[in-house]
């Protein structure tokens, strides 16, 4: 089974907008510097009495206030399932709980940018695709008219190619992540052709775990020269200035110079 828990860790949280002091009832203010430190903090010692029961899933991980845990039993999951109940309410905060089960072939579970879709075509139960929140439909990157060079946008588009392919672990749910995500940066005014050339690229990429190999079809310039001293500094330039170096500049045509 899979499971999957959100919840809020902090109330009465002191901020300030302007000359004024204003406090946040519920939750923590977003893009605070302390928020990550606090929800951890706040989390671990939530689960901290409880480490021995959770010890008993097949696996168990937390990033900041998302948790996920795979169990084999039925009882197993009964009882990593109320000892997460009756820890959170007992610190007075909400719990977000949902399930997926291999064994009723039924159900999804997503943690962080990851869904975890139950499915009988696959041997260990389900399969993992790409995840976007409700709240991010509408999501951008940097604008493409900003003053960024075109290299920027291309190493975004690469970067997130080869993350939703190693989300993704059916080809046509990853052409399906890249259609949305050709929809996000036409929202953010990328480049159309190179954008288009990106997306018809990463639509090859087969291999999950790695990023693609780059060909190098340039065979390596070598060059000698029969008078080493030219590439060389006396002793006396040396101490003239310490700090200058000598470079190498390939001209033109080496037969005529």
């Amino acid at each position: 089974m899979l499971h999957n828990i959100d919840i809020s860790v902090v109330s009465e949280c002191l901020c300030q907008y302007g000359d004024q002091l204003y406090i946040q009832k519920n939750g923590i203010i977003t893009g605070d510097h302390h928020s990550v430190s606090l929800a951890n903090i706040a989390v671990h010692y939530i689960l901290q009495p409880i480490a021995d029961v959770l010890n008993e899933a097949e696996l168990f991980s937390r990033f900041i206030d998302d948790i996920i845990w795979i169990s084999a039993s039925e009882i197993s999951h009964e009882r990593i399932r109320q000892a997460l109940t009756s820890a959170f309410e007992n610190s007075g905060s909400e719990l977000t709980f949902r399930q997926a089960c291999t064994a009723e072939k039924t159900g999804e579970v997503e943690f962080l940018d990851v869904d975890h879709c139950v499915t009988i075509e696959d041997d260990i139960g389900f399969v993992t695709k790409n995840f976007v929140k409700p709240t991010a439909e509408g999501r951008q990157f940097i604008f493409g008219n900003s003053h960024h060079p075109q290299t920027t946008f291309k190493s975004i588009l690469f970067g997130e190619g080869i993350r939703l392919r190693r989300l993704s672990q059916r080809k046509d749910d990853y052409l399906s992540s890249l259609n949305r995500l050709k929809e996000k940066v036409i929202r953010s005014k990328f480049p159309l052709n190179m954008t288009n050339d990106m997306i018809a690229l990463a639509s090859n990429w087969e291999d999950r775990l790695r990023p693609p190999k780059c060909d190098k079809k340039e065979d390596p310039q070598v060059w000698a020269t029969s008078f080493p001293h030219l590439l060389t500094l006396t002793q006396k330039e040396k101490k003239l200035n310490p700090k200058a170096m000598i470079t190498y500049k390939r001209p033109p045509q080496l037969d005529k110079n």
